[in-house]
């Protein structure tokens, strides 16, 4: 593994930490503005943070619960930042090895299956305040930002997959 952290443009926190922020920023920008056409700002953070941390069954999906938006902003931020680690992770080791390589394929699909899984465990009544597409659509947007970053950060990894394609053996 060594060329892969070698090659690298900064340390695999500095790294891990841009990736998880990015995501999350990501996220949190797509539902701030489907809150604000819908015409209640802060409604995603408010309502997931009432029901997800706060344990309430039925939420108030009119005003804006601030606990609820900090826990919930809380808890966004670090999960993204833990899956930004795992992914900065991964990305250096299939630097190196071309069968990581293709994982980064499956994590970007358990990625999106969480969260929908996530969504459709919630009450019909806040379920529908989030369709499926949007969180596909959220999650889809981020994973191509972190991707760009982490694709724009590993020249190494660029060169690696010109020379063996994702997943193929390497031609020794």
């Amino acid at each position: 593994m060594d060329s892969a952290w070698q090659g690298a443009r900064e340390s695999l926190g500095e790294e891990a930490t841009w990736v998880g922020l990015i995501g999350a920023a990501v996220v949190a920008v797509w539902f701030l503005i489907l809150d604000l056409i819908a015409g209640h700002p802060l409604r995603t953070p408010s309502v997931l943070g009432q029901v997800l941390l706060l344990g309430r069954e039925n939420p108030d999906v009119i005003g804006t619960d601030f606990t609820g938006v900090i826990l919930y902003t809380a808890l966004h931020m670090g999960l993204f930042l833990a899956f930004g680690f795992a992914l900065a992770y991964i990305i250096r080791w299939s630097v190196d090895n071309h069968f990581v390589r293709y994982a980064v394929l499956q994590v970007f699909l358990a990625f999106e299956l969480f969260f929908v899984f996530v969504v459709l465990m919630l009450n019909e009544e806040t379920r529908s305040l989030f369709p499926v597409w949007t969180v596909l659509a959220a999650n889809t947007l981020a994973a191509l930002c972190m991707g760009l970053y982490l694709w724009r950060n590993h020249p190494d990894l660029q060169r690696e997959l010109r020379e063996t394609p994702l997943g193929a053996a390497p031609l020794a």
